[in-house]
């Protein structure tokens, strides 16, 4: 299922702004996906969404907030997957706004801070 960049990019602002707000605290298997893609990027290289789907292939079962952040990240693979609307101004700005919202839960302490 392919979803729009510009949907990709909204729902990562939600879960930006909701785990700034403390309305949304990221459980244990979010932090170790985001830890994973972040490594990556911390590479320099671009992200792909091989790497992306690598990241979330093995979820722990978990509750809504989790649900979301995997589709939002398996959106984010498909949309990596297509060059030309990944390259485009929409794609690239959907594809950095999940990726300051990997750099937020990567960052962040298991007690919310």
């Amino acid at each position: 299922m392919h979803v729009a960049a510009e949907e990709i990019r909204a729902e990562a602002a939600v879960l930006i702004d909701d785990h700034a707000r403390g309305a949304w605290q990221p459980n244990d298997a979010d932090r170790r996906a985001a830890v994973a893609l972040f490594r990556w990027l911390e590479t320099g290289l671009p992200l792909t969404g091989e790497q992306v789907r690598a990241a979330v292939a093995h979820p722990e079962p978990a509750g809504r907030a989790t649900a979301g952040l995997l589709a939002l990240l398996r959106a984010t693979a498909g949309l990596l997957d297509d060059a030309d609307v990944a390259d485009g101004p929409a794609g690239r700005d959907a594809v950095d706004h999940v990726c300051l919202l990997l750099d937020a839960l990567a960052l962040s302490r298991p007690d919310g801070r």
